[in-house]
């Protein structure tokens, strides 16, 4: 970790040709996941040719790198920084609740660069953000992203703890994020199933049903990329109280929202995680 923090204080000009060789390095010499993404783009996008294909794939490898050298910078950026390289559009749908002392529920996706989202946000909206997250087996790994999200107000909440911690915080307002596009592990019971880029694809049924417990609205944040380091962060509502708690009504709409959204920017989603390992018969 000591090399990780000295590599950090290096100026982002010099960590953006880090981050073309480790893309250079990941996609050609060492196909990092190569075949995943592949596949992953394939079954996505049927109707695409191949060279363009190949074409987005090498687009993500770049957004990759640069994620991963961003979210090491993001441990010494200063909030000036931040607050001028990511923006945000619409802010006022959210700040008429947290003005009303109210708390909200924002759902967003593996987008680059949501760790640069997180703590701009804590910035932009000067509330405390509550990130639902799933830790990561590596304890130092675990330990360097824990300090880097909880900078300027974030609060990370692993997410086999998030309502018992929310429902002891929910009357002090906050914005609580929820990264909604991570497929649940085969034993999880709490599934919802979805059509989404040509797949049956199975999503957490806690971006459904947390908002309806606690009787918050939800908002969908999507992050266009600008350029090398810059984003424009947009804010929709997309669900409030009253519910009906015996229909579906969040979770289709955040599903349609983040598929209107990589069939516009297709390079800008985590393609190497498997999102279809498992079929609807195998979860069953």
């Amino acid at each position: 970790m000591f090399f990780l923090k000295m590599l950090s204080k290096l100026p982002l000009s010099v960590l953006y040709c880090l981050a073309d060789f480790l893309a250079f390095i990941a996609f050609n010499v060492i196909k990092y996941r190569r075949s995943v993404v592949f596949d992953n783009l394939s079954k996505a996008f049927p109707a695409k040719q191949k060279a363009e294909l190949n074409k987005i794939a090498k687009k993500f490898y770049m957004h990759l790198a640069d994620w991963l050298i961003e979210t090491l910078k993001a441990s010494n950026l200063s909030e000036t920084q931040l607050k001028r390289r990511v923006h945000f559009e619409h802010t006022e749908l959210i700040r008429e609740y947290l003005d009303q002392d109210k708390s909200v529920i924002v759902l967003t996706a593996h987008q680059f660069n949501w760790e640069w989202v997180l703590l701009s946000g804590c910035l932009a909206f000067e509330a405390p953000i509550d990130a639902i997250y799933m830790p990561v087996s590596n304890k130092r790994v675990e330990s360097f992203l824990l300090s880097i999200r909880s900078r300027f107000g974030g609060s990370p909440i692993p997410k086999d703890e998030a309502l018992s911690i929310l429902v002891k915080r929910i009357k002090k307002k906050r914005i609580i994020a929820m990264v909604a596009d991570q497929r649940p592990p085969q034993h999880a019971t709490d599934k919802y199933w979805s059509h989404f880029l040509q797949q049956e694809t199975a999503f957490y049924l806690g971006p459904e049903t947390l908002p309806k417990f606690i009787k918050l609205p939800v908002f969908f944040m999507r992050t266009h990329k600008t350029g090398r380091g810059r984003y424009t962060v947009s804010i929709e509502k997309i669900a409030e109280p009253p519910y009906d708690y015996l229909k579906k009504e969040i979770m289709p709409l955040y599903i349609e929202k983040l598929e209107e959204l990589l069939e516009k920017h297709p390079d800008n989603w985590l393609w190497t995680h498997k999102r279809w390992k498992y079929t609807r018969g195998a979860y069953e």
